[in-house]
């Protein structure tokens, strides 16, 4: 591959006329890439210099496919663009950096890629950065007293900035920065993340780098990346989580994810055509849907929206013919903006964007360039009330995907089932997924979906089956029929509660901080409590939901999400934000009366002692402990005092 295009175009054109590339590589006994190119000739394939661009890149998928499932040793002098997997230290490679290694392995020996021949199903382009060279990092610059100390993440992550890497990795990143010209993704794969238990989903961090400019820009940004991801896992909100889960932080040691950025360039910016969350296990199912069934939840551009946001289309894997669900609740509430990568812009870890770096467009950014909505858009047509899936069309664009799942442009919905089913034997486990596709791939030029993560859903000891007399629902003074967690809780007497009557949703990140003094107060006590808000917790959107982060809810063990009469959003089981809470063991409740899926009776709750208020939330105390009992395949739960 290497000599190939140094040899003189007229010897290139008298060997290749011979078949000559194609003998010498069948006494390699090469034969399968030698059949590949025994029938590329000159004049029916091209010109000389077009066959022989051919015969490169036929040689360099041929090693790229060869590689695939295979962890290799990361060297400066071999790794090119055909190595997939690659690691740089001897140490472990983290909770995700198994996980990738692990599905990258499954799809080969269980052949997926191979039922879906037009499209390249693979994980992305990885260096995985060890963590010994983490610990090397630690020891070398003398930080081991500052990660235990109590110092503020912008102060952490400036000291750790401020610290030389070691001169082999530098080396080792500057091969990376040679090798990879499209966006990088920086990511944590930590020795406790997506552990089968306590799942550290979303508590680190990741970076995005657009990856242009001189090499030494490239090379300086992907040092900061690295550093940053290191800092993270000393961050604030890391080590309340560690406390929480009973693990020992300063215990914790992070290896680095290095990925190519799954997406293509559409003007300034680089994002995917679609990416999501998919679950092998649905504890939200509807008309007809079974738990099994799974669940999947899509949107447009970068997976931020979904994860963080809630924003996407939530689509059954088994049935995606059948219509869709916006998370706002309607088409009123569908995809209007969505997250991308400014390629004209650097990375600067300490700057507003922040590690992550992405950009919140309004989706007229991508109808300037019509083949990125291509299949994942459609057009109102006012004047039929009708959608049309020309993208061309006149009128306004909704992101519906039903070029994907409604008419099979793309197989989203099959390749989900199959990689779902597959990573469920494998692991033994229900199983999510995060996925990008990008449909606008440009050599070759097949779509593409791409595999980013894989992690069991958590499970703990808890009873798979749990059953709820009608008595117990009589006697409940919370009832739902839409539940996600299963078990049974004991011992909690504490309610904190929405004031439902004075609700005033613009009033939300208030909210937010309210939260965080009544919890700071459950922290310090050692108590855990039931929680009762209106619309979508955690979201980054404060008209669908309280702003709240993790940390400042982290007693709360069972969350009521209740829809009001006047505010309607549909649950949310795609954020980092969702999947941490269900991990802890927490139950989540969606109650709303309009719809019959719950019964909700405040009027008990005003019998018991109040211990605190704030302007939006009432906190009560029963003088004996609450039942909580939740039966997720059944769907259905009760609170009883």
């Amino acid at each position: 591959q290497r000599m190939l295009p140094t040899i003189p175009v007229d010897s290139f054109d008298f060997h290749c006329r011979r078949n000559e590339f194609s003998r010498w590589l069948r006494a390699q006994s090469l034969y399968t890439i030698a059949a590949k190119i025994k029938d590329l000739q000159i004049p029916t394939h091209g010109t000389a210099p077009e066959v022989q661009s051919q015969l490169i890149q036929i040689i360099r998928d041929y090693r790229a496919e060869r590689t695939k499932g295979v962890i290799a040793q990361f060297s400066p002098q071999n790794y090119d663009e055909t190595l997939f997997f690659s690691r740089i230290g001897g140490g472990s490679l983290g909770g995700k950096g198994r996980g990738l290694a692990f599905i990258d392995m499954v799809l080969r020996s269980a052949k997926i890629p191979q039922k879906y021949p037009d499209v390249y199903l693979s994980i992305p382009r990885t260096v995985v950065v060890t963590t010994d060279q983490f610990t090397r990092f630690i020891e070398e610059n003398s930080l081991k007293e500052i990660t235990t100390s109590d110092m503020s993440d912008q102060t952490l992550l400036k000291i750790f900035l401020s610290k030389p890497l070691s001169e082999d990795l530098i080396e080792n990143l500057k091969q990376i920065v040679a090798t990879i010209s499209q966006p990088i993704c920086v990511r944590s794969s930590s020795l406790l993340e997506d552990s089968h238990y306590q799942p550290y989903a979303g508590v680190y961090m990741t970076c995005m780098i657009p990856n242009r400019g001189s090499d030494e820009v490239r090379l300086k940004e992907l040092c900061d990346a690295v550093r940053s991801i290191w800092a993270s896992t000393y961050f604030c909100g890391a080590k309340e989580y560690s406390r929480a889960t009973d693990h020992l932080h300063e215990d914790e040691k992070m290896a680095v994810i290095i990925q190519q950025v799954i997406g293509s360039q559409h003007g300034s910016y680089w994002y995917p055509n679609a990416s999501g969350v998919a679950r092998s296990l649905n504890y939200y199912p509807l008309g007809g849907e079974k738990p099994e069934n799974g669940v999947g939840l899509v949107s447009f551009g970068f997976g931020k929206a979904v994860v963080d946001a809630g924003s996407a289309l939530r689509f059954s894997p088994t049935f995606p013919q059948r219509p869709a669900h916006y998370l706002g609740g309607n088409q009123s509430s569908s995809q209007r903006t969505f997250y991308a990568l400014s390629m004209e812009d650097g990375f600067d870890p300490t700057g507003e964007r922040g590690l992550e770096n992405l950009l919140l467009l309004d989706l007229s950014e991508a109808e300037q360039h019509p083949e990125a909505l291509r299949y994942v858009a459609s057009t109102w047509d006012m004047n039929s009330s009708a959608f049309s899936e020309a993208v061309s069309a006149e009128g306004m664009k909704v992101i519906t995907f039903n070029g994907i799942l409604k008419y099979n442009a793309f197989p989203l919905a099959a390749i989900i089932r199959d990689v779902l089913h597959m990573g469920s034997l494998a692991m033994g486990r229900p199983v999510e997924i995060e996925f990008a596709v990008n449909l606008n791939r440009k050599a070759p030029k097949k779509p593409e979906f791409s595999l980013l993560q894989i992690r069991p859903i958590a499970i703990g000891s808890e009873e798979r089956d749990v059953a709820i007399s009608d008595e117990e629902k009589e006697a409940a003074v919370v009832q739902s029929s839409v539940v996600m967690g299963n078990g049974k809780i004991e011992g909690i007497s504490d309610f904190i509660h929405l004031k439902v009557d004075s609700f005033d949703a613009s009033k939300m990140p208030d909210m937010a901080g309210e939260l965080e003094q009544l919890n700071t107060r459950m922290v310090l006590e050692e108590r855990d409590y039931i929680l009762l808000v209106a619309g979508r917790l955690g979201s980054s959107d404060p008209w669908l939901g309280i702003p709240v982060a993790w940390s400042q809810i982290s007693r709360a063990k069972v969350i009521i999400e209740t829809g009001l009469k006047d505010f309607q959003v549909e649950p949310s089981q795609g954020t980092h934000f969702f999947q941490n809470m269900t991990s802890l063991g927490a139950i989540y409740f969606t109650i709303n009366p309009s719809y019959r899926s719950g019964n909700l009776e405040l009027s008990r709750l005003s019998e018991m002692e109040v211990v605190g208020q704030t302007d939006h939330f009432v906190h009560v105390r029963s003088d004996r402990p609450f039942t909580i009992k939740a039966n997720g395949f059944k769907g259905e739960g009760v609170i009883i005092p």
